[in-house]
């Protein structure tokens, strides 16, 4: 151990009497600096404004292109080649590597002394990140140090992993021009080597686990996890062990095949601990973030415990369909990144990817035209054609018309229950947890079943025109439709003589626009009084249907369409609001309140008490207080224009226009929700592109979570970030800006020309 500290100790005093270490030093900490003064500043700037934000730590040293961790990592591979290039390089010029093989110094003990010295200057370097660490420790209200710290581990291992491969090179060469250009190209190899093969199972998971591309993403995001610490590790160990390897051949000559076979035993056994590495059950994880960001939540793993024996998660991939490249072989690892959080808990899980082709939602291709465009595609990606199924083949193997043919996953658990995962048209594309989770719930607790009502003209959610509702309920890549968070909707027609079946959880009675029957009337006030959840939704000018519904509920609509003139729109488009009161019922209805969004409706009545039925009536959301009246005489908005009529009793003041029930039935709280306009929750206005923040969407989430006692969808919300201040002042961060920028990398130039005198006054 001495001889290898004396080797790294004249290691770095030749580094350091060079003023090639000093000036990498110099340029890392002014970039990196400068960097973090720019977002600190952006920081400062945020508060003064009143725009500070939740996860300032992150923000700070993790996003953007310009965070410190980030430039840290994509620019180390080109400061780490100047410093190796010489490590081996020099002694081979100079000549002085004839001594070192003649002194009683083995092979091993010179690699690692000169490998000890990079790891020695490494730690400088990013020793002086933590300069940064401690200014954001006592600048930001709660910082999140542990996630910084991951993140420095991550970024020093893959420094040294970078070290190791430069210290391999510098043995291969006496010219450090060479080693350093070898160094690049190898690192960059290593970056490349995870695309190669994809489609080959088994080979691809050899690439993708020595490909060093994103390997400290996870710890820079606080996950520290065992199998990237230990590809770290093994991979460093494989070219000190090459570097090793190369010394020995040049002291002693030995045969071709003996080198090759060394050469190919060391990679063979990294090969072996890097397999074992990736063993789920054997993976050891660590979240750092103060929020555990990085794991799921509580009620995701709750709900992950329920579902006991094996789980199967089938992704069926239709190369025809507009999500189907996504499903390609060359992103599957990408595709099990998705389900990772959860196999953490679950490491026995098998993931498996079948392909196929098909005529998938909105496609009218013949089969020549659909055989036509896989031989494009087999042309054109690296996908094996003998791996995919033509559609009689799939249609053998699973039935997925009820999918449109899509790219879905198939989760499938080991007592044979099935459930199917989709993909979403929306930035995200992929499932979240939220969605994960609320198809495993409907494994071990029964899915909510929302019965919409039909046979009177009402809202349709099986048809896509503008006034029906299938973009809340069963638009399949619609990630907030009922569908995908747990919820069964479907129509239901009541019988003469029948009865609303047991199991609905909540009935949905949208705009009847003929009256109910006297049988049906029966029906509905039956599953009331029995406690039935119930959902009214009526509209202006045909009260009339609605009205023997809402008088089991002593409510009522008032005659009349309520306005709000205002620029641009028509008269009878309004700008609702959540109350306080609503705010209490449901966390959705809280946030929007805070972020105050309004709730727009076109065309709206005004709802009224008329008598008690035992329930607590709850204003949910208002009209204005100014500018709002139920018109009585106007009839066509867009040609007419309202004005306020007192005599007829038109009065300006705010109007309720949602109202929640609830009353204890048989020790049970039943729970009602009206709305006096059928449009606001629309495909036309859901889908209706507006210069300002709405929140119909959060209506038809927080209405139905509040209806089905927030079993769903599945909440998968955290605590608020608590690093969302800064004790900074403008002043206090000028003097701050000068010392980063400026005076830490003088103080560098300085030490180092200090040091430079010094040795040549000696």
């Amino acid at each position: 151990m001495r001889v290898i500290y004396k080797i790294a100790k004249s290691e770095l005093g030749t580094l350091f009497y060079s003023p090639i270490a000093w000036l990498i030093l110099v340029i890392f900490v002014f970039q990196v600096f400068g960097s973090f003064a720019n977002l600190l500043e952006y920081t400062v700037n945020a508060k003064t404004l009143g725009q500070m934000q939740g996860y300032q730590s992150y923000m700070l040293f993790v996003i953007g292109g310009f965070a410190p961790y980030t430039t840290i990592q994509s620019t180390l591979y080109l400061y780490i080649p100047l410093l190796t290039m010489g490590l081996m390089s020099r002694e081979y010029s100079s000549g002085s590597i004839k001594l070192l093989f003649s002194s009683p110094i083995s092979s091993l003990q010179i690699i690692l002394g000169k490998y000890l010295s990079m790891l020695i200057y490494g730690l400088i370097m990013m020793g002086s990140v933590l300069v940064l660490v401690v200014v954001a420790f006592f600048s930001i209200k709660d910082f999140d140090l542990s996630l910084v710290l991951s993140g420095w581990l991550g970024l020093y291992l893959l420094m040294a992993t970078y070290a190791a491969i430069g210290l391999f090179m510098s043995t291969l060469t006496s010219y450090q021009i060479i080693a350093a250009l070898g160094t690049l190209t190898f690192i960059s190899f290593l970056n490349f080597i995870g695309s190669l093969w994809q489609h080959i199972e088994g080979v691809r998971e050899v690439m993708y686990w020595f490909s060093l591309k994103g390997r400290a993403d996870e710890s820079i995001r606080g996950l520290i996890c065992s199998e990237d610490i230990l590809y770290f590790i093994l991979v460093s160990g494989m070219f000190l062990g090459f570097s090793v390897l190369k010394l020995q051949f040049a002291r002693r000559s030995c045969s071709v095949s003996v080198k090759v076979g060394k050469y190919v035993g060391l990679v063979a056994c990294v090969a072996l601990l890097g397999y074992v590495s990736t063993i789920p059950q054997l993976k050891c994880f660590y979240d750092a973030t103060a929020n555990k960001d990085r794991t799921i939540t509580p009620n995701s793993q709750e709900i992950l415990r329920q579902v006991d024996g094996g789980l199967t998660i089938t992704s069926y991939v239709n190369l025809l369909d507009k999500f189907g490249y996504l499903g390609m072989p060359s992103n599957w690892f990408n595709t099990r990144n998705i389900f990772e959080t959860f196999t953490r808990f679950k490491p026995e899980t098998k993931l498996k990817s079948y392909y196929y082709y098909d005529n998938s939602a909105g496609m009218n291709l013949s089969r020549e035209e659909m055989d036509k465009a896989i031989e494009r595609l087999v042309l054109t990606s690296d996908i094996n054609p003998k791996s995919i199924l033509t559609p009689e083949q799939m249609r053998e193997k699973i039935d997925l018309s009820a999918e449109e043919f899509r790219y879905v996953f198939l989760i499938e658990r080991e007592n044979g229950q099935k459930a199917f995962l989709r993909m979403f048209d929306d930035q995200g594309k992929y499932p979240s947890e939220a969605e994960i989770s609320a198809v495993l719930k409907t494994m071990v607790a029964e899915s909510p079943y929302i019965a919409f009502l039909s046979g009177h003209g009402e809202r349709n959610i099986y048809d896509g025109s503008g006034v029906n509702y299938t973009s809340f309920t069963t638009v399949l890549d619609s990630r907030s439709a009922l569908v995908n968070q747990g919820y069964t909707p479907y129509t239901l027609t009541l019988t003469e003589g029948g009865d609303i079946p047991s199991d609905v959880d909540v009935l949905v009675i949208a705009d009847l626009r003929k009256a109910l029957t006297d049988d049906e009337l029966i029906q509905i006030k039956r599953y009331i009084e029995h406690g039935g959840n119930l959902v009214v939704i009526g509209e202006p000018r045909r009260q009339e249907y609605m009205a023997p519904v809402l008088e089991q509920l002593g409510l009522a609509f008032v005659p009349g369409v309520l306005v709000q003139p205002r620029e641009g729109y028509v008269a009878d488009y309004l700008w609702a609001r959540f109350t306080p009161e609503g705010a209490r019922l449901e966390p959705v209805f809280a946030r929007m309140l805070e972020l105050d969004n309004v709730l727009t409706m076109p065309s709206a009545a005004a709802i009224r008490k008329i008598g008690d039925r035992g329930f607590e009536a709850i204003p949910v959301f208002t009209t204005e207080t100014t500018g709002c009246w139920n018109e009585l005489e106007t009839k066509n908005f867009s040609l007419e224009e309202p004005r306020l009529n007192t005599a007829l009793g038109e009065e300006e003041k705010a109007y309720v226009i949602g109202y929640a029930l609830r009353r204890d039935v048989k020790g049970k709280e039943q729970r009602v929700f009206v709305l006096g306009d059928a449009d606001c929750i629309s495909n036309g206005e859901l889908g209706a592109n507006r210069e300002f923040r709405r929140s119909n969407y959060a209506l038809t989430d927080g209405m139905f979570r509040w209806l089905v006692y927030d079993e769903y969808p599945i909440d998968v919300s955290r605590p608020a970030a608590k690093d969302n201040d800064t004790y900074l002042t403008p002043g206090g961060f000028a003097w701050i800006k000068i010392f980063l920028r400026w005076i830490c990398p003088v103080l560098i130039v300085v030490c180092g020309c200090v040091i430079w005198v010094m040795r040549r006054m000696k």
